[in-house]
């Protein structure tokens, strides 16, 4: 299986809706810690720690300065999201 198949099959993995197009991904799991992101599906988008939307690079393009913009512990991810609630409305 290439990296590209089993990044598709985590993205269908796991997956909890948030608002519209806005779902919570699992993206990664290695032992017992799960990487999540919050995803726009509607344009390949993820919201970031700055609580901005941006695109979601291939993933042989993905550098560690985007995954730890981008990946989260289930916890924080959702804070991340009522926190980013807060501010956009």
């Amino acid at each position: 299986m290439t990296i590209e198949e089993k990044a598709k099959w985590f993205d269908a993995a796991l997956r909890f809706g948030l608002e519209g197009t806005i779902q919570l991904v699992m993206k990664s799991k290695q032992g017992s810690e799960a990487k999540w992101a919050i995803v726009d599906t509607s344009n390949g988008s993820v919201l970031n720690s700055n609580l901005e939307w941006e695109v979601e690079p291939p993933v042989n393009q993905r550098d560690e300065s985007f995954l730890i913009r981008a990946r989260f512990s289930f916890d924080d991810a959702l804070a991340m999201w009522q926190q980013f609630k807060m501010f956009a409305e």
